[in-house]
């Protein structure tokens, strides 16, 4: 069974479906163009380590198992 993405997490994997990636700027992870941070860089991290964001070409995108977290 896969775990339950943190509240944090959660807010950032709806962000990262909603524009498609997350960028990275000043240890944070922003949506495109954004000015407020979506989560911190250790948490996209995180994210990555379970398999719910991919790092592509300094980009983080949502993978199928991060939709899957979303719907838990």
């Amino acid at each position: 069974m896969m775990e339950k993405p943190s509240p944090a997490m959660h807010r950032a994997l709806r962000q990262a479906q909603l524009y498609r990636y997350l960028v990275v700027r000043n240890d944070r992870l922003y949506y495109p163009g954004g000015n407020q941070p979506v989560c911190s860089l250790q948490t996209g991290l995180e994210m990555v380590r379970s398999g719910w964001l991919i790092v592509r070409d300094g980009r983080y995108e949502i993978t199928s198992d991060g939709l899957h977290a979303l719907d838990l």
